[in-house]
């Protein structure tokens, strides 16, 4: 819904500028590519306005949007700010050596705004697929990033390693994943077809769901806990839009 995109208005216009930016350098010169750079930084620039103005605007935190997959907080405020602020300074810095290495080319700001987008949604993520899909948008502009220089050994050896390293990280991720999902399927297969999902009892079932994800089961369960309070949602929200 519109609400739900206003919460990630930053990012959107991250990743429309990240776009821009790899169309400019199709069409700009060789020569020209640093107005991608100046580019790059208008558009984090107003990425951080938009941050600042969404919090400044909203009275009540935190807010929870896309069904619970993100969560807007003090905690996502800090850290967003500290990524924009870092990729201003690594935009800024890289200039001059991207003109010094002969490397200078638009995809190189572009990779740069995806990999802010990600870490971005990193902090203000409360899904365990959004944070593992955020963190894989992360990872590949890096991979990517690392090996940039491609003229030198080191980068090439450096992007190699990177991989290897950051593949068995986010493979043994997605087991995890894949086993907490295993462990609770049954019960949310038990609740789904015993309990009804219309009206009323959608509220009631999450509140029991998040009480039972507060309480001395194991908080590896809660984040399951809250993908089924989000599936029981939508399946009751398409009862009752149905009937």
């Amino acid at each position: 819904s519109l609400t739900d995109l206003q919460l990630i208005v930053p990012e959107l216009i991250l990743t429309v500028c990240a776009c821009i930016a790899l169309v400019m350098e199709v069409v700009l010169p060789y020569r020209k590519s640093k107005l991608v750079a100046y580019f790059s930084l208008v558009g984090i620039a107003l990425a951080a306005v938009s941050l600042v103005v969404q919090y400044g605007s909203r009275s009540v935190f935190p807010l929870d949007g896309f069904y619970g997959m993100i969560r807007l907080d003090g905690f996502a405020l800090v850290f967003q700010s500290i990524f924009l602020v870092g990729a201003a300074l690594a935009i800024a810095i890289s200039t001059r050596y991207l003109d010094i290495e002969g490397e200078q080319h638009g995809e190189y700001y572009a990779l740069v705004l995806f990999a802010t987008v990600g870490m971005m949604f990193l902090a203000c993520g409360f899904d365990l697929i959004t944070l593992y899909i955020s963190l894989e948008l992360m990872a590949l502009t890096f991979y990517v990033l690392v090996a940039f220089t491609k003229r030198q050994k080191r980068s090439n050896e450096a992007a190699l390693k990177y991989v290897l390293y950051t593949l068995s990280g986010s493979v043994l991720m997605l087991v995890g994943i894949i086993a907490l999902a295993v462990v609770n399927a049954q019960a949310f297969i038990y609740i789904r077809m015993k309990l009804p999902v219309t009206g009323k009892a959608v509220d009631e079932h999450i509140a029991i769901f998040r009480r039972v994800a507060s309480s001395g089961k194991g908080p590896e369960a809660a984040p399951i806990l809250s993908a089924m309070c989000v599936g029981l949602r939508v399946a009751g929200m398409a009862q009752v839009t149905a009937g």
